[in-house]
């Protein structure tokens, strides 16, 4: 068996968020929903942000709910008149257009959202998968940090997650013939426990019932992953995420939207190593 190589520098393990930094952004699905449902932009960003500690999404990825259940508490939630105010209040604070008494609360099938949602999760950006794997050739710790949910083990669960990654097939084959000939590689279709074995360790929200920002999951990934906090470099795309690992002392990477190659840019300046090949960035 092959020596492991141990990395040089300060730095020993690198963690991933996995939505909007390895997979495409759930929020991508949501800004399509609002569109395709002449919505309001952020309108259902509010109405989920709105819902606090408590809300159907939260307690999904802390493992608090089952999926179905998830499916009905999260349509009430976004159908509740009340985020029609809040809504508001974000347009005012923002100086946005916004006729409060005009506007009727849309009536959201939160199945359809959430599936719109995951469709967008369930594709692997391939500079990602390059990055990862050149990562833990050079003797890295590489650890994903997720806020997630686990599909039901049952013959139910695996269908909806089929359902899913077909209706992801489905429109990324539908993309791919508008952009035929554009340069760079395709992204890539995975399912969760595909998605998995890209890394060393795969922490969890819905197993260890924290989600980020809570610095209490932040404090775990370090026990799990075995190394001091001055060791760690976290790349995440949510700054409240950034912000909570930072003050656990871990360097930090934000990862704009379509914007992947330069967080790994970043990474390679840190660490002083070449991750990405040079067609890659071409």
């Amino acid at each position: 068996m092959p020596v492991k190589p141990t990395p040089v520098g300060p730095y020993k393990a690198i963690l991933f968020d996995i939505g909007g930094v390895v997979v495409g952004s759930p929020f991508q699905g949501i800004a399509d929903f609002e569109l395709q449902h002449n919505l309001p932009v952020n309108y259902l960003n509010v109405a989920i942000t709105r819902a606090g500690h408590n809300g159907a999404f939260q307690r999904l990825e802390r493992g608090e709910v089952d999926l179905w259940s998830f499916y009905d508490a999260f349509s009430d939630q976004l159908s509740d008149p009340r985020n029609v105010a809040a809504y508001a209040k974000y347009a005012e604070l923002r100086s946005k257009a916004f006729d409060e008494k005009s506007f009727k609360a849309p009536k959201v099938d939160g199945r359809a959202l959430f599936h719109q949602m995951m469709s967008k999760a369930a594709v692997v950006n391939p500079y990602m998968v390059e990055a990862i794997a050149a990562l833990r050739k050079a003797g890295y710790t590489v650890a994903a940090l997720t806020n997630n949910f686990n599909y039901p083990s049952d013959e139910r669960g695996q269908r909806e997650q089929d359902l899913i990654l077909k209706e992801t097939a489905d429109s990324f084959l539908t993309a791919a013939k508008t952009t035929a000939g554009t340069k760079g590689p395709g992204a890539i279709v995975m399912g969760q426990d595909q998605l998995k074995t890209l890394f060393d360790h795969f922490i969890e929200s819905a197993i260890l019932g924290l989600r980020k920002p809570d610095p209490a999951i932040y404090k775990k990934a370090a026990e799990i992953v075995g190394f001091k906090s001055e060791e760690i470099v976290f790349f995440d795309d949510i700054g409240a995420n950034l912000k909570a690992a930072q003050n656990e002392g871990w360097t930090t990477i934000r990862v704009l939207l379509g914007k992947p190659r330069q967080a790994i840019e970043q990474l390679e300046s840190i660490l002083g190593i070449t991750l990405l090949a040079p067609e890659s960035r071409l």
